[in-house]
């Protein structure tokens, strides 16, 4: 069962204390919800500061009234991560929420099956906004491949991806046991052949081009978004 600490209730004045001692007597590889009645980006700034390396932080939920946020204590300490590992490690948790939600549709539990499906289409979402306006920039920067390249390819194949989000999303909430295993059977075709082009190709040759600075950069960056 997931650790949640929900400080709505909290004096804001309690909360970063709270939040920072939940984190720290954590072991390496749990995690905890924190969830929130604003956007929590200066806390995720003070983790930035102090703990970068130690932690990762995936949206769940982002308001308008709550939000909601897994924060991660790694397995392995490492200042200096890679791209690959970073955004690899976002498909596979991905990957988690979507085989959730599929199990949900085949049992007919429809609430769990939305509310899953919302982590994933918001984690997915903020997943291509990063490669998009982030990683892909830089790229096609460092190589001079722009029209043709493989960020082209990704960029179209985003599109589908982002298409079939929506339409999974009205099946779901309409508890169409039709529309929704099919969409969601054409969405992981996509992702299958998608994320190992991603995992293979474009993160290494990104994580070979680009400096140090530059890739912890896109982490932080990716994880304001």
């Amino acid at each position: 069962m997931e650790q949640v600490l929900d400080v709505r209730d909290m004096m804001p004045k309690d909360r970063h204390t709270k939040i920072f001692g939940t984190f720290t007597n954590l072991k390496p590889g749990e995690s905890f919800i924190l969830i929130n009645d604003h956007d929590p980006k200066p806390l995720l700034y003070q983790f930035q500061a102090e703990y970068y390396g130690k932690f990762d932080w995936w949206m769940l939920e982002q308001g308008p009234q709550v939000w909601r946020v897994m924060i991660a204590k790694r397995k392995i300490d490492d200042p200096k991560r890679t791209v690959t590992e970073f955004l690899q490690t976002d498909h596979k948790r991905l990957d988690t929420i979507f085989n959730r939600f599929t199990k949900a549709v085949k049992e007919k539990n429809w609430d769990e099956a939305s509310h899953s499906f919302r982590e994933f289409r918001i984690g997915l979402k903020r997943h291509i906004k990063a490669e998009e306006d982030i990683l892909f920039p830089l790229f096609e920067q460092k190589t001079g491949m722009h029209e043709g390249g493989p960020t082209a390819v990704m960029r179209m194949e985003h599109q589908d991806i982002q298409e079939l989000l929506d339409k999974i999303l009205q099946a779901t909430d309409a508890k169409d046991d039709i529309q929704a295993p099919s969409a969601s059977n054409r969405i992981v075709n996509i992702l299958t052949d998608h994320n190992m082009k991603e995992e293979h190709i474009l993160y290494p040759e990104s994580d070979e081009f680009l400096l140090e600075a530059e890739r912890s950069d896109v982490v932080k960056k990716a994880q304001l978004i």
